[in-house]
């Protein structure tokens, strides 16, 4: 028998000495991504805030001279504007085709070595595709096109630093999470994204470079724009078991709910690209007049649904207006996102969801089964439609705990997102980021 001394290690070390003195450069080079992600990612959503602000007060001026009698109504350059805006971000697609949709597919992408790391030129084009694809207020996320952004900025600052071809796309898929973190103002949801969603596995090297890459994001997006919360509630009690089960249940509905989301967004994408006969920026522009009409007629449905999100959160919304704002969302989201110009996901499904656990609770109430928090229901079925569509339960979690700066919900966060997961996964739905990466896929194969 061996004797202790000469037993195997229980676990072998992940870093030999080459192995850590290239480490060491690659967190060095993670910091100054992360830093610059900070900066950019941080610019973009000052713009966009800055954008919204421009498009209510050019709406309010075009009102006025309604009033007075324009000789144009004022609807009619609201769809001007939108399809101006919404076909010239699509037209920059074509200098950078990596540029359009979300991002994310093709960050997770490059971690299953099906696709190569962006060229910078994606980083500009994503910039302002993006302020011009959401400046007329198309149902669109800033957390794809900062992903991508970041992970962009990662991949040059690894050639810069002439690091290995390994170590570049690790720093590519990495230092996304931080482009995350920055959107939402996030740091661990941006860390578990790249573990959970990008890469779906834990290793030391890759969580000490996304936890730098995020930490100095967040310090140099902090110094420059502040540290407020996204969403401001008031603090939720800790709910009763009748409450904890219901919460459950709301849980398995997102997942219900998430999957025929996911094959709602692939429908869209689908009859866009059965159009061929239009060029796609005719078919964007087109989308881009239909969302300038809706911000003329209906602006509560405008925006990527942060602040409708904030609305619900406040309570501002009754049943039937919630209802409309849901359907009109579920609709409008594929729509604008299937015109392919820069915009995520990640903010539409959150006010979905807001606006489910809402309607949820409220339907609760009515019945007179149980008296419920609308506002904590609203928070769980952010949470739960997150993981019914993403499969991201702890990404979830985390976004919405680190919004709202409150804990009190974690059990009821953690079991809806289990039961929403569980749900969708039974249904044999593919995660929404599984689906779009296949789509990009086997659109680059040969016919």
């Amino acid at each position: 028998m061996d004797s202790p001394t000469h037993r195997r290690p229980l676990a072998a070390p992940e870093e030999n000495d080459a192995q850590l003195h290239d480490l060491v450069r690659l967190v060095l080079v993670a910091t100054v991504a992360g830093a610059l992600t900070g900066v950019v990612g941080g610019l973009f959503r000052a713009l966009l805030d800055n954008t919204h602000e421009t498009l209510l007060a050019v709406m309010a001026y075009w009102r006025d001279l309604d009033t007075a009698g324009a000789l144009v109504p004022g609807w009619v350059w609201a769809l001007l504007v939108g399809g101006a805006c919404m076909g010239l971000s699509r037209w920059m697609v074509r200098l950078a085709p990596l540029a359009g949709g979300s991002g994310i597919q093709h960050v997770e992408g490059v971690f299953h070595e099906v696709a190569t790391p962006a060229p910078l030129r994606v980083l500009p084009i994503k910039f302002i595709g993006g302020l011009f694809a959401m400046a007329p207020g198309s149902a669109l996320g800033r957390e794809g096109p900062t992903v991508q952004m970041a992970a962009v900025i990662g991949n040059v600052c690894g050639e810069v630093a002439r690091l290995s071809r390994a170590d570049r796309f690790l720093l590519y898929t990495a230092v996304a999470g931080s482009g995350l973190a920055v959107a939402f103002n996030t740091p661990l949801a941006g860390l578990a994204f790249v573990n959970e969603e990008v890469s779906r596995s834990v290793t030391l090297r890759r969580t000490l470079v996304t936890l730098t890459a995020v930490a100095t994001a967040m310090l140099s997006f902090w110094s420059i724009y502040g540290n407020t919360l996204a969403f401001h509630v008031a603090l939720p009690e800790a709910p009763s078991f009748t409450a904890l089960a219901a919460m459950t249940l709301l849980g398995a509905l997102c997942g219900v709910i998430g999957a025929g989301y996911n094959q709602t967004v692939l429908g869209a994408l689908n009859r866009f690209d059965a159009l061929a006969v239009l060029p796609p920026e005719i078919k964007a522009s087109l989308i881009g007049m239909l969302i300038g009409l809706t911000a003329w007629f209906y602006p509560t449905g405008l925006g990527s649904g942060e602040n409708q999100a904030q609305q619900i959160l406040s309570g501002q919304f009754g049943f039937i207006a919630l209802l409309i704002l849901f359907g009109f969302r579920w609709i409008i989201g594929p729509v604008s996102y299937a015109a392919g110009t820069p915009g995520g996901l990640f903010s539409p499904m959150l006010l979905l969801g807001a606006a489910l656990g809402s309607l949820f609770a409220m339907a609760l109430s009515a019945t007179g089964l149980c008296e419920v928090s609308a506002t904590s229901f609203a928070l769980i079925g952010m949470s739960g439609f997150f993981a019914g569509v993403v499969r991201a339960p702890l990404t979830g979690i985390l976004l919405v705990i680190e919004m709202t700066g409150s804990t009190v919900l974690m059990v009821p966060l953690l079991t809806a997102s289990g039961a929403a997961v569980l749900v969708a996964s039974l249904l044999r739905n593919e995660p929404i980021y599984d689906s779009l990466l296949q789509r990009m896929v086997t659109a680059r194969k040969p016919v």
